[in-house]
Parts: structure tokens; sequence; C-alpha cells
């Protein structure tokens, strides 16, 4: 039987959606939330295939916290694979220690306990704010060393505490896989996390920021990982990125297919800096979510280069082009707009 940790979230709702494919695997779904959980539902049944529909009623839901052992430890009878994708996605500094706990904190219960019950092999869902990077170089890859946490944000921290216990955990014997996808695009979650690219744009948002990074199509990670479970590898880690863009240019596409005006005006530091002071101001009044910090700031301008090369080594594994995964969310955005 296969695990799913946070499969109500965007990644772990495309994940079962792929999953439901097969008709020969048992799936057990890790949910919190009962509204989250009919919505990941309402998802699974616009789209999967016909003939995998009928798997979406064989899951088997289990209401359980990564953070409560007990329950948490139920989950894991009878489970061979893992995919973790539970995570808090943010650099909001008022929520750091919640992060810190769901990321890390859970993440140890997530393997330690996949040892206990003698699993085959784990996957975890990384991301490209956990690796390192080199000097005098914007190009990253697996193996670029991360050496200091000075600059590094609140979110990044965590994230590469999670990937440290799960070394750890592959030192005791679990055969691991880490996937380190960068912005991920993809259809039915544009009120959070990488989603927001799309309800900013949507909302004619005139402004954009000047920099650049790594994006992938949902359906390509998925894909990618359930691929690299069903193969012999182990203890590796991968980036998962189709393109090194621009937000300014991937606004424009998103805004040009969903028929949107596109940003005009550049964001500067300055800007962001006048922004920041004045959420501080406002949260020592009222409490609130940090949504510009300085570390935002700090890398607003950023030209990073992902190197995908080692992921597209294996499986012969093709990437979706951006500008062809924006036309495919628009068709499925339009989909699900009529279902809901």
């Amino acid at each position: 039987m296969i695990l799913v940790s946070g499969a109500t979230g965007f990644l772990g709702t495309h994940l079962l959606i792929r999953l439901c494919e097969n008709n020969n695997i048992k799936i057990r779904a890790l949910y919190r939330s009962e509204p989250r959980r009919a919505y990941t539902l309402k998802l699974l049944q616009t789209f999967c295939s016909e003939s995998a529909r009928q798997n979406i009623e064989h899951i088997e839901w289990q209401r359980a916290d990564i953070l409560n052992i007990p329950e948490l430890d139920k989950a894991f009878l009878g489970i061979k694979e893992v995919y973790h994708c539970a995570a808090w996605v943010g650099n909001n500094p008022n929520r750091s220690r919640l992060m810190r706990k769901v990321n890390i904190e859970g993440t140890v219960n997530m393997v330690n306990l996949a040892l206990a019950h003698s699993v085959e092999k784990f996957c975890h869902v990384s991301s490209t704010a956990a690796l390192g990077y080199y000097a005098n170089t914007n190009r990253v890859d697996e193996n670029a060393p991360r050496e200091s946490e000075r600059f590094s944000s609140i979110y990044s921290i965590s994230k590469y505490g999670a990937e440290m216990e799960v070394w750890r955990a592959s030192q005791e014997g679990l055969d691991v896989v880490i996937v380190n996808p960068g912005v991920i695009l993809g259809v039915g979650f544009f009120e959070s996390g990488s989603g927001e690219i799309f309800r900013k744009t949507l909302n004619n948002n005139k402004f954009y920021v000047d920099k650049q990074t790594g994006f992938v199509y949902v359906n390509d990670v998925v894909r990618f990982m359930v691929q690299i479970m069903q193969s012999k590898i182990k203890n590796e880690r991968y980036i998962l990125v189709g393109q090194n863009l621009s937000f300014k240019l991937v606004m424009d596409n998103i805004a040009e297919r969903f028929g949107r005006q596109k940003p005009k005006i550049k964001a500067t530091k300055a800007m962001l800096y006048v922004l920041w002071l004045v959420q501080k101001l406002i949260s020592i009044f009222k409490p609130s979510d940090m949504r510009i910090t300085r570390n935002t700031i700090r890398k607003i301008d950023s030209k990073t280069e992902y190197d995908n090369t080692k992921s597209k080594s294996i499986f012969d594994f093709e990437y979706t082009s951006i500008n062809d995964a924006i036309d495919l969310i628009y068709k499925d955005h339009k989909i699900l707009q009529n279902r809901l």
C-alpha cells in the first residue's frame, strides 16, 4: 500500500490523480480538514480519466496530523511506499516556529515511522529553496554546496532541515529519493503557494518583480515522482525544473492566455522596503502575515539558473514547456469552473 501525506494539498492532489491511473495499487491518503478532502475529491472526479474514476472510491482516507505520532503510527500500518508531500509553504517570519515544526519535526516523524514499519521506499518532496549555490555563478545543480544560512529564508532553512532528516534515515537503512521542484504551476489551487502567481495575474495585478527562477508543470513533477519510485534508484536527489524564466515573462504568458492585462510596473527594492516598513508598523498593533520580508527584497532581482540535466538523463524524461503548461492549465481551469 502507498501512503501519501499532504494528500489534500496542491501537489498531493495532483499526485493522487496520477496514482489513480494505476489499477493495481492501493492508496492511503492523509488529510486534516473535511472541506479540503471534499475539494480534492472534486478535483479527482474532474481530472481523472474515465477508467481511473472507479479507483477514487478505493482510496483509503485517514485523518492524521504528521505532528501527531499516535495518529501517524496507525497510518503506517501495511505501508510499503511513502510520498511525503505535506509541508508548510511560505516565508512569513511570524510563522517560523510553526513552519520549522511542520517541515522538520513532521519529516522526522515520517521517516522514523517509515523505518519502524519497514517501508521499502520513501519519496520526499523538497524544494529548490533547500539547495545551496556556487560562488561567482548563478547556476545551481544537485551538488551546489550550502555553506551559509545568513541570507536564507525561514522556508529554505526548514526545507533544508527536513532534507537532513531524510538523509539521516537513509543512513539508517531507509531507501529514499528527494525531488527539488522549482515554482510548480498547475490548476486548482490559485489561492495559495505557487498558485498565487495565477491569482495575482487574473486579478490584473500591475506589478512585477525582475527575478528569474525555475518553473515546472505539476504533471511533470508527479510523473517523475511515480517513475522514480517505480525504479530501482535510491538515495538520490533530483532538481525538477522545466525552464528558467523571469516572473514577468510567466505572468505575461498567463495574462495573455487568460485574457488579462499584463503587469507593467516593476517593483523596485525601494518600493518593497517601504511596504515592508508599513507591514512592520501594522504588525505592532495587529498581528498579520508578513508577505514581504527582507530576504524577499534581497533576492528580488536574482537570476538563478537551475540545472535539470540529471533529471532529464533518466527515463529519457522530457519537460512540458511553460507556454504549453499555461495552455493546459487554462483549459483545465475552464473545465473546473464549470464543475464548481
